[in-house]
């Protein structure tokens, strides 16, 4: 059943509607009422369309929202099953379906009810080639998706190949194919890929070399630090250059290498006066100078450089011991080696760098240490870095790996296998994408396939005529008319009419009405609902009814879409507001029967306008539905039809002065001839009932009614002026089509037509606007100016003759 009818598009005036969503769904009952023009035919051509357009695309102009066993759900403008099951009894049903010929005396008129009628064989030859054609692309369709399937299992194969392939050495899972097999990788898509990602060379080159590599020993603690103190370089600086304050002797001045020797001598000439080297005499003021010489100063000073020198000593030693301390290439991991030989020639040219520095520093102290008097270069170069930290982290990410050699061997063969299962996701994801919408396509053709079998079979099989029996017609257009002159027979697949007997020549309008009518209700009764109730939409069926079966068609209607329990839903359109308030009381009758009752018939009244809005600079007719009624108070005044046309016509009148656009006279024009028309009707049968049923001839007679109520204009040209607007366009007694009315004119006319009948019987004119609650001063023209003529008497002006 259809809930909304979302979106309409390219279908006459529904060039882009969207349902408002203030609307409520539609029910199991929806009567739509709308004047000419308001869009009702194209909506129904829009339904009719879903499958019978020229280009068989109908669905594409129309989205709606259905509720099914299935639940709730949006066509979006895709075909759907249920569109079978969708009847339109409308212009495109009836010329489809009948053809009226005038016939002749020598001739039966013959009725051609049905579709067009298609010769069984040639149809048969359609199935048969749809079977085979259709059957081919199932074929291609499931090869298209066997292959598909076939080709990802050939990649779930590769990926467990390539994994074993490369991390077999982990061992686990990734041990033989077996464990990592092509079902492994089948679960590995079915969850998620976020942590998948692709290697590069060199990493993929790394995490094969862990995988490969036997557990090593772990490196000792290397002492690898080689300690210098921050203030090495400022204290050499100083020891350089300091020279002790002393008395100089003139022989160690003249001979300062002489200087360690007599430092060393004098301390054994302490107790002596005889020097031991020379055998001279050694007094004490030679003594006393040679103390001098080598003060305390001078000790100290020498006791620093000596410090030093053994400082600089244990570099060069703790750089020899390092220097050896450094592992062998072979003591770590493969494919740690190539980072090893740069990070060991960084680290061995360093020591050898801090050797070197260390031992020329050494030897210029010792210089300085053996005569603090003599000057030495005091010049002090940096002392060259020692860190040697890649070979150091080299080292501990090999022991690091040893203490942790199996998690990360088993972390490598995960990330290599995420690799191959990266490097194939697209493939794979293409083609189970591949593989699936083949499936669906199988599955459409199966059932497709499926539906030409059976028709074929019903076409092969069928014995006696589908189309309703020719006494159903002639009994239901007999019950419908009240009158049973029309018979039907069947003649090779077509119905011949006659009447008395006789070929029914010049079928009237109320006549053709009641066969189509009746003819579409017997094809609905007879639609096969094994998928689903028939959904009938019925667009104007009393358009141009004659009178006396015009309840009659209502009562049909309602028989077999309400009564009857063969259709699922009925939408009802019209123009005719009776037969709209004719349904809106059987509906609300119905609904008093219970709670019952109004679950299982649920219904829906809406109205239906055109309205002009611009587009693209351009004023177009648009449509608008709406829900009705506005209130329960206008449903209590349009009871009565006389009183909502009086109401209809007061409001577009409103409109007008409010804005009088040319697209609000557009909408006078096209929608108020016909209420126009009845209200005058109504007033007039009012007033004369026996001038009932001719409203040309009541019009030419109420000239006089005119003059006698005192009108002061001219009687004849408001009444030609009033017959002329309510001939326009509608569904007259007079079709001529040169009749309109300017949209110039359409406000003055309908002041016109308050004018005429406040001027006949004001008393009544009042009471219809205080019933509608309206202003009656607000619906009638300005009153006509008074002159005084020279005799002193007041004269009317007279208004322009009209018509």
């Amino acid at each position: 059943m259809f809930k909304r009818i979302d979106r309409v598009k390219s279908c006459g005036i529904f060039e882009s509607y969207q349902w408002d969503s203030a609307l409520p769904d539609l029910g199991r009952i929806n009567v739509i009422y709308g004047h000419n023009g308001a869009g009702k035919t194209s909506l129904a051509n829009a339904f009719d369309g879903l499958r019978h357009a020229d280009d068989g695309q109908g669905h594409t102009r129309v989205s709606v929202t259905l509720a099914d066993g299935a639940g709730i759900r949006t066509t979006e403008f895709a075909d759907d099953a249920v569109f079978d099951r969708v009847h339109v009894f409308s212009e495109g049903y009836v010329n489809r379906s009948h053809r009226f010929t005038s016939g002749s005396a020598e001739m039966d008129a013959v009725l051609t009810i049905g579709e067009r009628p298609v010769d069984a064989e040639e149809r048969l030859d359609r199935l048969r080639t749809e079977l085979k054609e259709k059957t081919r692309q199932r074929d291609e369709a499931t090869a298209a998706e066997r292959e598909a399937i076939r080709t990802v299992e050939r990649a779930y194969v590769r990926v467990s190949q390539e994994v074993v392939d490369v991390a077999s050495r982990a061992g686990g899972r990734w041990r033989s194919r077996g464990n990592f097999s092509a079902g492994e990788v089948r679960k590995a898509f079915a969850g998620s890929h976020d942590d998948w990602f692709e290697l590069s060379e060199e990493n993929f080159r790394d995490l094969t070399g862990i995988i490969n590599s036997d557990k090593s020993e772990m490196l000792p603690d290397l002492a690898f630090v080689v300690e210098v103190r921050a203030d090495l370089e400022q204290r050499l600086r100083t020891a350089l250059s300091t020279t002790p304050s002393t008395v100089i002797l003139n022989t160690l001045a003249a001979q300062p290498e002489a200087t360690s020797w007599v430092d060393a001598g004098r301390h054994l000439h302490t107790e002596i006066d005889v020097c031991i080297f020379c055998g001279s005499d050694l007094t004490e003021d030679r003594k006393a100078l040679i103390d001098q010489h080598f003060s305390n100063e001078v000790e100290r000073l020498q006791a620093v450089l000596t410090s030093i020198a053994d400082e600089l000593d244990g570099i060069i030693t703790s750089s020899d011991r390092t220097l050896a301390a450094i592992p062998s290439r072979g003591l770590l991991y493969e494919d740690l080696r190539s980072r090893y030989d740069q990070a060991a020639e960084v680290a061995r040219t360093e020591l050898a760098t801090l050797r070197e520095w260390a031992n020329d520093m050494k030897g210029r102290v010792q210089t300085k240490a053996s005569n603090v008097l003599r000057a030495v270069d005091s010049s002090v170069a940096s002392v060259p870095a020692v860190a040697f930290a890649d070979l150091l982290s080299l080292c501990r990410e090999h022991n690091a790996r040893v203490e942790s050699h199996e998690d990360l061997v088993k972390s490598a063969a995960q990330r290599i296998e995420r690799h191959y299962l990266k490097q194939s996701e697209a493939e794979v994801t293409a083609q189970t994408g591949l593989a699936a919408e083949k499936r669906r396509v199988v599955k459409n053709l199966d059932f497709e396939l499926e539906q030409c079998s059976t028709d074929i079979a019903t076409i092969e099989n069928v014995e006696g005529d589908p189309m309703p029996t020719a006494k159903v017609l002639t009994d239901e257009v007999a019950r419908l008319l009240g009158r049973s002159e029309l018979v039907f027979k069947t003649v090779d697949g077509r119905y011949h009419v006659t009447r008395f007997g006789e070929p029914a020549v010049g079928l009237s309008a109320g006549e053709r009405t009641a066969i189509t009518l009746v003819h579409f209700f017997e094809c609905v009764a007879r639609f096969d609902a094994t998928s689903g109730k028939p959904i009938v939409i019925i667009d104007d069926p009393v358009s141009s009814l004659d009178s006396g079966i015009f309840m009659g068609v209502s009562t049909y209607i309602w028989t077999e879409a309400v009564v009857k329990d063969h259709i699922e839903q009925l939408i009802l359109l019209t123009h005719n507001f009776e037969l709209f308030r004719q349904w809106d009381i059987q509906v609300e009758g119905l609904h008093r029967g219970g709670k019952r009752l109004v679950e299982l018939y649920p219904a829906r009244f809406f109205e239906i306008r055109s309205q002009h809005v611009s587009i693209a600079g351009s004023s177009k007719r648009r449509p608008a539905l709406r829900s009705w009624p506005p209130s329960e108070e206008v449903r209590k005044k349009v009871r009565s039809t006389y009183l909502h046309a009086f109401i209809s016509v007061a409001e577009v009148l409103q409109k007008l002065q409010t804005d009088d656009s040319m697209e609000n006279r557009l909408d006078a024009q096209l929608l108020f001839p016909n209420v126009v028309r009845r209200m005058l009707e109504s007033f007039l049968a009012f007033k004369r009932p026996e001038w009932v049923g001719d409203l040309g001839k009541a019009m030419r007679n109420s000239a006089e009614l005119l003059t006698d109520a005192g009108y002061r204009g001219d009687a004849n040209a408001l009444r030609l002026r009033l017959t002329r607007y309510a001939h326009a366009y509608s569904h007259g007694e007079d079709p001529s089509t040169d009749r309109t009315v300017s949209p110039d004119e359409v406000e003055t006319a309908i002041r016109a037509a308050f004018e005429f009948m406040h001027t006949i019987d004001p008393a009544h004119f009042n009471g219809l606007c205080e019933a509608a609650k309206l202003n009656s001063s607000a619906l009638l023209p300005d009153p006509l100016p008074e002159l005084v003529d020279e005799a002193g008497t007041l004269a009317a002006v007279e208004p322009l003759q009209a018509g």
